[in-house]
């Protein structure tokens, strides 16, 4: 089946669209250092990446918080809890039944 007259090929259609999101970042990262200039002692104040240097903009922030740690659950529990979706399943059958 032809296409119609006027419509790109995918290709072209993806990079296009890419442009468009290279312009946009660009745009961000200008609005960003605008605002950081407002607030010297922000967090994070001078951007990570440069607009036209890098392909794609990632901007990290410069503290990670530590991972937490994983709760442990009791036998007595794991055991109170398998009861009651046994017993919420039994109460399902029977609705259905």
């Amino acid at each position: 089946m032809p296409r119609p007259k006027g419509s790109g090929s995918r290709t072209e259609l993806v990079k296009l669209a890419i442009a468009g999101i290279d312009a946009q970042i660009e745009d961000l990262i200008a609005k960003r250092s605008e605002l950081a200039k407002l607030a010297p002692g922000a967090i994070g104040s001078s951007p990570s990446v440069t607009g036209a240097t890098r392909k794609r903009a990632t901007v990290t922030a410069s503290t990670s918080s530590p991972a937490k740690k994983k709760r442990v659950v009791s036998a007595a529990t794991r055991r109170k809890l398998k009861e009651a979706a046994k017993a919420r399943w039994a109460r399902i059958r029977a609705e259905k039944g």
